[in-house]
């Protein structure tokens, strides 16, 4: 969302149905994500497509996985897509938390907040790479950096070793992914669900709007 002053918010309805006719995607066809190596920015785009009623799926390991197992690959500019006017999308699933929102969860003790930063930034001890934003953390939150939920295989973890580095067994509890801007978040969003878990959200502006804003609470350590 360009409009936003934060960081990589997420986009409207309008500005995601006129990517998709500028670039000849028609809503219903499979659509597959992949990031160069790993996981970084696919299961942002994951998660952005499944707000609209999208089923995208993740090509687990990325580009690097695809050339190892001897997938084609093509080289040169891609040709100039054909444009398609598709259905408009329309907002279903809004599972996108604000910082109010966040904030009655910490107030009341009823959701588990999960960070996804690197530990020093989580306890402050190690500075934001945004100039004058303070590190820390939400008051109740812990921390899973994304990287732990990445085998060094870079495929994400599976069944018993994915439970292991999450923080609850309790498919049901209510949790909310966070981290610097919104984006490694996601990729907390898609281990838990991929987990089992049911009522997973997503906390867009993260840490950048949290501790930007000035008046809420910031804790280290």
């Amino acid at each position: 969302d360009l409009t936003s002053p934060l960081p990589h918010m997420a986009p409207g309805s309008a500005t995601l149905s006129r990517w998709f006719a500028a670039h000849a995607i028609v809503p219903g066809r499979p659509l597959i994500i992949y990031d160069q190596n790993g996981y970084f920015a696919a299961p942002r785009v994951w998660w952005t497509l499944r707000r609209f009623g999208l089923s995208p799926l993740i090509l687990d390991g990325g580009f690097a996985a695809w050339q190892a197992a001897g997938g084609a690959v093509e080289t040169g500019a891609p040709g100039a897509p054909r444009a398609a006017a598709g259905p408009a999308l329309h907002l279903i699933n809004d599972d996108a938390v604000r910082w109010n929102d966040v904030l009655h969860h910490v107030e009341a003790g009823d959701a588990l907040i999960v960070d996804a930063r690197p530990p020093g930034r989580f306890a402050g001890t190690d500075p934001e790479p945004r100039a004058g934003l303070q590190s820390g953390h939400m008051p109740g939150a812990v921390n899973l950096p994304a990287g732990r939920l990445i085998a060094p295989d870079g495929k994400f973890l599976k069944d018993g070793a994915l439970d292991a580095v999450l923080p609850t067994r309790d498919r049901h509890q209510r949790i909310i992914c966070t981290c610097g801007s919104g984006v490694t978040a996601a990729i907390l969003h898609a281990g838990f669900t991929a987990a089992g878990f049911t009522d997973v959200w997503l906390y867009d502006g993260s840490w950048t709007e949290w501790a930007g804003r000035g008046d809420l609470p910031v804790v280290t350590g």
